[in-house]
């Protein structure tokens, strides 16, 4: 699967240097393909290609352009089984899991917002006391979009989708560890027939991908990923004024009250704690019980996740398969030694899997008699490790046992008593929190507070993140 060119200005067009990124598989170690590594002079051309693109995208009416998404959409899910295998060897996520969230997801937010495209109003009339103003809003201009490797095409459409209905254009930045990925979705981009220079893609590292913040001609940044690179990113657009939307890490918390369906939450833990092998960033991966009911918990959760199929991700039997690269492979090896040095117990897992001795696995691991400052019930993993935390008192205790934290991304309660769960939903410090679930809904406001990010994603709230508002006072 070797690739030697960058998708710029609606063609293949050669790199600029003659490095180029490898692109291992999780499973077997081995290279799957190679791929061009970005230089400055290659951004140059994608930035110059999108601000040539923008007058006229812009200029489309909203049904035009939505008619380009849908396009869009169409040429993704051509690609849904190709895809999957691709990401289970690149991410190692579950192909069952990996088409549904890299292409049949990215498809429907596309149509999302290409009906969001067709009704938006340019102009908003209101009326003041002294005369009239009109409210016009426009695309915010050139957009960066710099997306990690968790999620190499769904995470795109978080931000392609709502930039290109406002009428943005677009240079994405992917992660080196899936570029072979974002190859599929140029390739979809250049079957769609979008006009040039509205859509261009170069993968890069991380010097590279500060140049793309900070270049003169582009007029705002959508990233997701780690904290720390969150505010390095949100430092150098602060000092510029440039708008930025930052989704970052987490460290959220399962919430289970006294009265909770606990066999409920134990069929979640897949999906809601350890989704895409633990490398999710709203993975609830804090479970907070009350201390009457801690030890039956501990025990059932350890259960419960001793119990899942870890092997093959390309096999739809599997439950976890490996993470992304051996660099983080040794991260989460380091946070299960940290944790066993602070005192926490290892309930399960805590090993690399006899049954693969190739591939970067990681056991899914549950700690117990973990306290609040421990380093495993503080900062983000990334991989499938859990922690299970008692609390003293009531549903006061609860919310401060969850509230505990640097982040607030996501969360769930969970309760036989739904007006309960709301009521100390409500409380939680955080952008997003389920009621006995949690799932990410494409018409609602995406977003964390406190060190998880600044802005939002999806929804309405998510297309107004790429439009820029000018008040024109109009006498009486």
């Amino acid at each position: 699967m070797d690739r030697n060119a960058f998708f710029i200005d609606g063609d293949w067009t050669a790199p600029a240097g003659t490095d180029s990124f490898s692109s291992v598989s999780s499973v077997t170690e081995e290279v799957l393909g190679t791929s061009p590594v970005g230089t400055r002079a290659d951004i140059d051309r994608a930035v110059i290609a999108a601000r040539r693109a923008l007058p006229a995208w812009r200029a489309l009416p909203g049904h035009e352009r939505a008619a380009h998404l849908e396009a869009l959409a169409d040429s993704l899910e051509k690609r849904t089984a190709e895809i999957a295998q691709l990401v289970a060897h690149e991410v190692g996520t579950p192909i069952r899991f990996a088409g549904a969230a890299n292409s049949a997801g990215p498809a429907a937010h596309l149509r999302y917002y290409a009906g969001l495209a067709r009704s938006l109003e340019p102009d908003e009339v209101r009326q003041g006391q002294r005369g009239s103003t009109v409210l016009h809003r426009e695309s915010v201009g050139v957009v960066g979009a710099i997306i990690p490797w968790n999620y190499p095409i769904g995470l795109i459409h978080f931000k392609l989708a709502p930039a290109l209905a406002a009428g943005c254009t677009v240079v994405v930045k992917p992660s080196p560890e899936t570029a072979l990925s974002s190859y599929l979705f140029a390739d979809a981009v250049a079957e769609a027939g979008l006009p040039p220079g509205v859509v261009n893609i170069v993968a890069a590292d991380r010097d590279v991908s500060e140049y793309l913040v900070t270049h003169p001609d582009v007029d705002k940044i959508s990233f997701t990923g780690s904290t720390a690179a969150g505010r390095r990113i949100g430092s150098l657009c602060g000092e510029l004024l440039r708008p930025v939307t930052l989704e970052l890490g987490g460290k959220s918390a399962a919430v289970l009250l006294d009265d909770a369906p606990v066999e409920d939450f134990l069929r979640s833990i897949p999906f809601v704690a350890l989704a895409n092998n633990g490398q999710t960033c709203v993975n609830n991966t804090r479970i907070l019980v009350p201390r009457h009911r801690y030890d039956a918990v501990l025990d059932a959760v350890t259960a419960t996740v001793a119990a899942m199929s870890v092997g093959d991700p390309t096999d739809p039997a599997t439950n976890i398969g490996p993470v992304v690269s051996a660099v983080a492979r040794d991260r989460i090896e380091g946070y299960i030694a940290s944790g066993r040095q602070q005192g926490a117990r290892t309930t399960t897992g805590g090993g690399r899997p006899e049954s693969h001795p190739r591939g970067w696995y990681v056991e899914p691991t549950v700690f117990g008699d973990v306290e609040p400052d421990m380093r495993i019930a503080r900062e983000e993993i990334f991989g499938p490790v859990l922690s299970v935390l008692p609390y003293d008192g009531g549903d006061d205790a609860a919310a401060a046992a969850a509230n505990d934290s640097d982040y607030g991304l996501a969360g769930t309660v969970w309760t036989a008593d739904p007006d309960r769960g709301l009521r100390l939903a409500r409380r939680i410090e955080s952008g997003t929190f389920g009621v006995n679930s949690y799932s990410m809904d494409m018409t609602a406001p995406f977003g964390g507070h406190k060190a998880s990010g600044l802005g939002v994603e999806l929804g309405p709230e998510g297309l107004d993140a790429y439009l820029t508002t000018t008040s024109i006072y109009m006498p009486a």
